[in-house]
């Protein structure tokens, strides 16, 4: 019965969290890709904030990766802007392990992959709204752990929590 009640209080993080960032023009969509940065960063509030800034991070590659392919189609066709310009963001997310406080590489994955999904121009306004959507699931992601975690007890974050460590 706790699991459900847990699964519950999860969902309705998920639907009230939904609802504000419609209200407030954040989409949806975005909010859930945070919500999934959340769970692959390691679901805990030690680990969301470095999972949003590389998350953030992984946004700021795409713009690079979207600059460096349309400054160089011109040139280089659209093959070989687009090889060089994966080549240098996929690049600097793998190095980015040595980062000591910026080391989720898949969290710029996640971030890369916002930005292209999105098809936004690369530009300030798509910066906010993509880093506020990811912001909105990382928060719901941990809100939604805290609370499920008080409805089963100490110890255990969600329903799914010893298979998201394992």
């Amino acid at each position: 019965m706790k699991n459900v009640l847990a699964s519950a209080v999860v969902a309705l993080v998920a639907a009230v969290s939904s609802v504000i960032c419609a209200r407030l023009q954040i989409p949806v969509w975005a909010m859930f890709i945070g919500w999934i940065a959340f769970v692959a960063g390691g679901m805990s509030a030690k680990t969301a904030p470095p999972t949003f800034v590389c998350a953030i991070l992984g946004v700021l590659l795409g713009f690079l990766g979207a600059a460096i392919i349309g400054g160089t189609t011109a040139s280089l066709g659209g093959d070989l802007a687009l090889l060089l310009g994966v080549f240098v963001i996929v690049l600097a997310a793998l190095l980015a392990q040595g980062v000591p406080f910026a080391n989720l590489v898949i969290c710029y994955f996640i971030g890369m992959t916002t930005f292209f999904a999105s098809g936004l121009a690369p530009q300030g306004s798509t910066l906010l709204v993509l880093g506020a959507g990811l912001f909105a699931g990382i928060v719901s992601g941990l809100l939604a752990t805290k609370l499920s975690g008080l409805v089963v007890g100490a110890g255990a974050a969600t329903p799914d929590a010893s298979a998201a460590r394992n």
